[in-house]
């Protein structure tokens, strides 16, 4: 993981064009549910985000996106609910021109469990800068948008009394690169994995799995060996602690079956922690660590890279919000910063930040420069 990932992206020009060949059954047979005897509908709502922005790097870019959203909500019979969301991106950026499918999902829920099928969003662990979870988005937190490519997913979630959640999922559909994959997944196969999250005293703790198939032509193309096995079994646990301070690790190990006798793991690491001084300002202060490591055994590492970040946010008055991040890459021995400046209002935001980044064509924020951008929200 880089400062500016491959897989992080933030140019809505990169992500490849999401199919819409489901989008209008899918939205027929809710509205045709609404209008049942069995689920009427309680609220039908249009949101909308309006976003414009300016930068120089090496050169002057600009763009403009529109990103409007349909949400729908009803109740089946007492205790439980349906909703769904669409939503689509509409973008110009230098030149290039795009719309795209964003979100597409319906949901039944109640009040300990939900089901959620269709293109949505799906992220979890503690950490927040370098996160070693991402498998499945690409959020950067220098995005005042926080906008994301979703995954095509079956989703079911059931929460204990315990405050303990199961999560299980199945993916299909999605060939592009998804999180911190190296490796594109076959587009005939199912992507299978689950997730079980419980309280531990003064914090949370989870483990994580996710099996998948690798693509053996985007293998061949980025390795010297062949592949006749190819699956993938990612393993993850993650922990959360609040003792005066925050404190949460994020660990994923990744288990490539070349052949059926030879493997090759992908390790990731994160340790973090924040705490908020008590003043004016609130001023938070947080700092990650982030280690990436690949071998053919679990236990050792032929290729090592470290990343520290150190983040200080805090507000000026009622509408203004700073944010600054100094990262240090321990391989190249190079210090990177962003700079952040946000003035909120009722429906409008106004962002101005400067940065210095390696260069990535996938993100807005990659090189030497600064971006100024106008979102409204309706």
């Amino acid at each position: 993981m880089s400062l500016n990932n491959k897989h992080i992206s933030t140019n809505p020009g990169s992500p490849a064009t999401r199919k819409m060949t489901l989008t209008p059954f899918l939205f027929m047979f809710i509205f045709s549910s609404l209008s049942s005897d069995y689920l009427k509908a309680e609220e039908i709502m249009v949101n909308g985000q309006a976003s414009a922005w300016v930068g120089y790097t090496d050169d002057w870019r600009g763009g403009i996106r529109y990103v409007p959203q349909l949400s729908l909500s009803g109740k089946v019979l007492e205790e439980s609910h349906i909703d769904a969301e669409i939503s689509l991106n509409a973008y110009i950026f230098d030149d290039d021109t795009d719309l795209k499918l964003y979100r597409s999902w319906l949901r039944y829920s109640t009040e300990r469990f939900e089901m959620r099928l269709g293109l949505q969003k799906i992220s979890f662990g503690p950490a927040k800068i370098l996160r070693s979870l991402m498998w499945f988005d690409q959020l950067d937190v220098r995005d005042p948008l926080e906008l994301t490519d979703g995954v095509y997913a079956l989703l079911g979630r059931y929460y204990f009394l315990n405050n303990a959640n199961i999560w299980v999922w199945g993916l299909y559909g999605n060939d592009d690169l998804k999180g911190l994959e190296t490796f594109e997944t076959d587009e005939d196969s199912v992507e299978l994995g689950g997730r079980y999250q419980f309280p531990v005293p003064r914090g949370e703790m989870a483990f994580s799995f996710h099996h998948r198939n690798i693509d053996k032509n985007d293998w061949k193309g980025k390795m010297s060996r062949s592949m006749s096995n190819g699956t993938e079994n990612r393993y993850a646990i993650d922990a959360s602690f609040d003792v005066g301070v925050g404190l949460w690790f994020e660990a994923s190990a990744g288990e490539i079956g070349i052949t059926t006798r030879k493997s090759g793991w992908e390790k990731f690491l994160t340790l973090g922690t924040d705490y908020t001084f008590d003043i004016s300002s609130g001023i938070h202060v947080l700092y990650e660590h982030f280690i990436e490591s690949s071998d053919s055994e679990i236990s050792e590492e032929d290729r090592r890279y470290s990343l520290s970040a150190l983040s200080l946010d805090f507000s000026i008055g009622v509408l203004d919000s700073v944010n600054v991040i100094g990262y240090y890459d321990w391989e190249e021995k190079k210090t990177y910063a962003y700079l952040g400046w946000q003035r909120t209002y009722d429906n409008w935001m106004v962002n101005l930040s400067i940065f210095s980044s390696r260069k990535d064509e996938t993100s807005l924020y990659s090189g030497n420069g600064f971006l100024c951008m106008l979102t409204y929200n309706h």
